[in-house]
């Protein structure tokens, strides 16, 4: 088994300037370990390995022509490659490649080089292990995991680290100033005061209180919440770097939406996918969605994935998405298969409370999608998605109202084909919904970070994963995760519900609102 072409080319980018392999410090694939080591690691007798691609590669196999064939084929292929100068983007260049041209999901794994990520099926992994800034040892085959991080430490002498430090530094995010003026004691400000402190000294779960303080904490004379998104960009930076997962999510959100930073959909994606790969259960809808606007060849199959992932892990949203990719056919099978799968989708995802999913199961009553057309069962579901509550919800509530009065006077459309989905963009949300919501969250956020400004000053992030902790409100959970009292945000399509052609759900397609409840 030779390495991918594919892979040899984004190696060729990852290096920049490849060098001759000549340098007395470079040492060629097959000069890396004898055949007796890979033979020891590997626990088969090989046949002597082919050097390839001037040195770069080196191929192991225990397959010979004239020869009886082995019980178990087995080829692990080692390509090195040198740059003549420090390319710090190494990694990412590669976790890029992988991203765009693979259906891998790359995991980080420690302990060998100065960084190093693996991909692929367990049958056949790939390892890449970047060292100094100047080498990238690529080993892939018929072994597992643990067999080919035996090779690389026997090819760099274990554990093979230098400090390089690899990675892209971003711009610094601009840090909030404290008030110069006297706080009162309870106040906003003295809160912000004592949660710095404690931020300076490490501590995550401040960090992430200081965040939501900024962005929530603060209300107007209008009973508007007024947030410092700035402020919060900050803060959440600096508890994503302690680990905080649920902070890394936020960061997304804010770059994504072009909230106290440059609007970057590069940087929110490759946040929420950070957030996702950790297991933050909430990051995986925002990143279905992130990946259906990108437009690379295997875009559209990330975006299915990641919304199967989260339904998979009993997210509402997620159940709400898939709903409508089977509901549209994205999923496979036949017309009676999408509207079945559809409907059990919606279902699970309104017994979580997803609004959006009460309307299409109404859509699918209202037009005859995979049920009898029930003009009771369309009115009992609009009602529900009227009746949710939250912030952006006004366009969702106006349009349940409208169809529902069209059940309840009998008005449904005749049963036929669907069509292609329309898009549309919702109303705004409504003042008054927009002061109620933010008087409660200024309450709740205040709430936790008077707690933890009197609590412990310990450096850990808040609960496990990232995901909220005793004295956190829990902003941004799902099922499975800590509860969230007041808040579970998501990004949906501000699209449209029509009986134009009979058939149309709310799609992922068109402008995109974050929805709370």
């Amino acid at each position: 088994m030779r390495l991918p072409s594919g892979l040899r080319a984004v190696l060729a980018c990852v290096a920049l300037a490849i060098s001759s392999v000549a340098h007395a410090q470079d040492r060629k694939a097959c000069d890396l370990f004898t055949r007796a080591e890979v033979e020891s690691v590997l626990g088969v007798a090989l046949e002597e390995p082919m050097s390839q691609a001037g040195g770069a590669s080196c191929h192991f196999t225990n397959f010979a022509q004239n020869k009886p064939r082995p019980p178990q084929r087995v080829d692990v292929s080692v390509n090195v490659q040198y740059a003549a100068a420090p390319n710090r983007a190494a990694v990412e260049q590669y976790l890029k490649f992988i991203d765009e041209k693979t259906y891998d999901n790359p995991a980080e794994v420690s302990g060998l080089g100065d960084a190093a990520v693996s991909h692929g099926g367990p049958n056949a992994p790939t390892l890449a292990v970047f060292r100094g800034g100047t080498m990238v040892l690529t080993i892939n085959g018929t072994a597992t995991l643990e067999q080919l991080k035996a090779l690389a430490l026997k090819a760099l002498g274990e554990p093979g680290t230098t400090g390089f430090a690899y990675g892209t530094p971003r711009a610094p995010l601009p840090r909030p100033a404290l008030s110069s003026a006297a706080a009162k004691p309870g106040s906003v400000e003295q809160l912000k005061r004592e949660l710095t402190a404690k931020a300076d000294a490490g501590s995550v779960r401040a960090q992430m209180a200081l965040a939501k303080l900024y962005e929530f904490g603060s209300v107007g004379a209008d009973g508007n919440v007024k947030p410092d998104y700035v402020g919060a960009a900050y803060w959440y930076q600096q508890a994503s770097d302690g680990g905080d997962y649920e902070a890394t999510y936020s960061l997304a959100v804010l770059y994504r939406d072009g909230s106290g930073v440059a609007a970057s959909p590069a940087t929110a994606l490759e946040l929420l996918r950070k957030a996702a790969l950790a297991g933050y259960v909430p990051a995986m809808v925002p990143l279905s969605y992130a990946y259906a606007a990108t437009r690379t060849g295997v875009s559209d199959t990330r975006a299915r994935y990641w919304a199967q992932e989260a339904a998979r892990r009993d997210d509402p949203a997620g159940w709400a998405l898939v709903g409508y990719l089977y509901n549209k056919g994205y999923l496979g099978g036949s017309r009676p298969y999408w509207y079945k799968m559809a409907m059990d989708a919606y279902l699970k995802g309104a017994e979580g409370g997803d609004c959006v999913a009460m309307m299409n199961i109404g859509g699918l009553y209202f037009n005859g999608d995979g049920v009898p057309q029930d003009r009771a069962q369309a009115e009992k579901w609009f009602a529900k998605s009227e009746a949710c509550k939250g912030k952006d919800l006004d366009w969702l509530r106006e349009k349940a109202a409208k169809y529902r009065q069209k059940a309840a006077t009998g008005h449904l459309p005749k049963v036929q084909d669907p069509d292609q989905p329309s898009k549309s963009a919702g109303p705004k949300v409504a003042a008054d919904g927009q002061k109620v919501f933010g008087a409660l969250m200024a309450m709740i956020v205040l709430a936790a970070a008077l707690d933890v400004a009197q609590g412990s000053t310990d450096s850990s992030a808040i609960g496990s994963g990232g995901t909220a902790g005793p004295g956190s409100p829990g902003l941004g959970g799902s099922r499975g995760s800590s509860p969230a009292p007041v808040r579970h945000c998501r990004q949906v399509s501000v699209g449209s519900f029509s009986t134009a052609h009979g058939r149309n759900a709310i799609s992922p397609s068109g402008a995109t609102t974050t929805v709370c409840d």
